[in-house]
């Protein structure tokens, strides 16, 4: 019967999304560097040079010193796609704006692919140790939370970050909770700190609950830097829109390009947190994939 072979399908009138990934490794980083790069670019960082100071002795010649500068390279490593197709039926069927919010949510995914970039190169930071850890790894609690976010202040100060310069704490839930009762400042109607994302802040310490946090086995990292610490480039290299060659519809393509580099680390240093072996996953350097293909 008809009624057999035509079957109405309904669609929602709201799109459900998934929940946000707590997390901003990404933002907390110098992305000045940010600009017109590709795959396989590097990225030139002068920065100032130490001069030698000496004694002037009236009637004596003074040494002039060479200047070199401090150069790093920031190597522009990391590829990640997006490729999504959408047949002409569902789109037609489907209630407005479900493509566009589509797009919204591949980049949400990308910005996570950049936040565990930035991860990744802190952990390899740690492992060949540019990036001090303080301390051995700890259980956090409100007994002990904050003697080792102060004995990680007090390691910044001696490196002469200054005391009154906004510092990134990148905690996870449980180092969060830990510290919540000492914070000097909450969230609660504080306008300036909902503006960058902090829940609370700890003398001069912005705090942030961080899900992306670089794991090695069972310790994790948290971490205090300022926003110079770590440099960031990256971008969305190639938008695409074909049509499907042997049916009716279309294929969207995305193609993002970053690199990472700790570029001061006297700036940054990491307190490691023990963690439950079945909690521990261990973020790595992306592999290069290969481009997509219809």
């Amino acid at each position: 019967m008809a009624k057999d072979v035509f079957k109405q399908e309904l669609w929602a009138q709201t799109i459900q999304n998934e929940l946000d990934v707590l997390t901003g490794l990404f933002t907390h980083s110098d992305y000045s560097y940010t600009g017109e790069i590709k795959y396989g670019n590097k990225l030139h960082i002068t920065g100032s040079t130490q001069p030698t100071v000496g004694d002037y002795v009236p009637g004596k010649d003074i040494t002039i010193e060479d200047y070199s500068g401090d150069e790093q390279v920031l190597d522009i490593d990391t590829m990640k796609y997006v490729a999504m197709y959408f047949d002409d039926v569902d789109q037609a069927q489907s209630i407005p704006g479900v493509m566009e919010n589509q797009c919204k949510v591949n980049a949400k995914y990308i910005k996570y692919e950049a936040d565990k970039k930035v991860a990744s190169t802190i952990l390899k930071g740690v492992e060949d140790g540019d990036i001090e850890v303080i301390g051995t790894a700890f259980t956090p609690t409100k007994a002990n939370a904050t003697e080792k976010v102060e004995n990680a202040l007090v390691k910044l100060y001696e490196n002469n970050v200054n005391p009154v310069e906004d510092l990134w704490g990148e905690f996870s839930p449980k180092m969060y909770s830990s510290v919540r009762q000492s914070l000097t400042e909450t969230l609660t109607n504080n306008v300036e700190l909902a503006k960058v994302g902090a829940v609370g802040k700890y003398n001069n310490v912005n705090v942030c609950i961080e899900n992306l946090l670089p794991v090695k086995e069972t310790t994790r990292y948290n971490i205090i830097r300022t926003g110079k610490a770590v440099g960031f480039a990256g971008q969305v290299d190639k938008i695409e829109r074909t049509r499907k060659e042997k049916g009716f519809g279309d294929i969207f393509k995305a193609l993002y390009v970053c690199g990472c580099k700790v570029v001061r680390k006297e700036q940054i240093v990491v307190l490691p947190e023990t963690v439950p072996a079945k909690q521990a996953t261990t973020p790595v350097t992306p592999e290069t994939p290969s481009n997509p293909t219809e």
